[in-house]
């Protein structure tokens, strides 16, 4: 019977320690003060690191290590404005910056002119990602015109570019920051790469490129340092 009440308490203790390990991996993102940024024009209609194609219309922000689709609350600080963003991008990639808001988040907050603000920053929630829940129509959506994206009788798989259109792989990691690291240094040399996710590796390629433009595409890569890539056509 003792040996009962022993194992007993045991596995109360296991149950307990289990439970505040669930509690604290589950605590909220909170940061009371950091300073914040904002990002637009120039990454409009690129892919960002989620592989969603980025505007900078929507309230969504960039952060280093958050997951996607988390949902923060910002608040300035010097005057109060308040926005909810969604985050589907990786950044600011500047060591004192905590958060790369949208502009039309910077917007809200009153931030355009001085770029930068201190915030507080709130984790209320966490959605779906898009880019998760639909990469290959994701993959496609930089191939779309404005006025296309704006319909939504029919999927995006259903019209085939038209042409033939390359994609050229660049790396293929098991770190999502190694990965992420090279979108970074590809989109400051003038690229718009995106990610391709599988269950073990993240691949950074540059998708749909026309064929009428892969000579010049290759040309490019090779004057900025990129000599060792996959490049094949690809299927519709």
């Amino acid at each position: 019977m003792q040996f009962t009440n022993k194992s007993a308490v045991a596995a109360a203790l296991m149950l307990s320690f289990a439970a505040s390990c669930m509690v604290s991996a589950q605590t909220p993102f909170k940061k009371d003060e950091a300073i914040i940024s904002w990002y637009g024009d120039e990454f409009h209609g690129r892919p960002t690191s989620s592989g969603e194609i980025f505007d900078m219309t929507a309230l969504t922000a960039a952060h280093k290590n958050l997951p996607f689709g988390t949902i923060l609350e910002v608040t300035n600080l010097a005057n109060g404005k308040k926005v909810s963003v969604r985050v589907n991008d990786r950044g600011p990639f500047v060591e004192d910056r905590e958060l790369d808001v949208s502009k039309a988040a910077a917007q809200e907050l009153d931030i355009i002119t001085s770029g930068t603000a201190r915030a507080s920053i709130v984790q209320t929630g966490t959605v779906a990602s898009p880019a998760a829940s639909a990469p290959a129509v994701t993959a496609l959506a930089a191939l779309e015109p404005a006025a296309d994206k704006a319909r939504s009788a029919e999927p995006v798989l259903s019209e085939k570019p038209v042409g033939v259109t390359w994609r050229i792989q660049l790396g293929s990691f098991t770190r999502e920051e190694n990965a992420t690291r090279l979108v970074v240094k590809l989109r400051s040399d003038g690229f718009s790469p995106a990610f391709e996710k599988t269950e073990t590796m993240t691949r950074v390629v540059l998708a749909a490129v026309p064929d009428a433009e892969l000579a010049a595409v290759k040309e490019k890569l090779a004057k900025t340092g990129y000599r060792d890539y996959l490049v094949r056509q690809e299927s519709w």
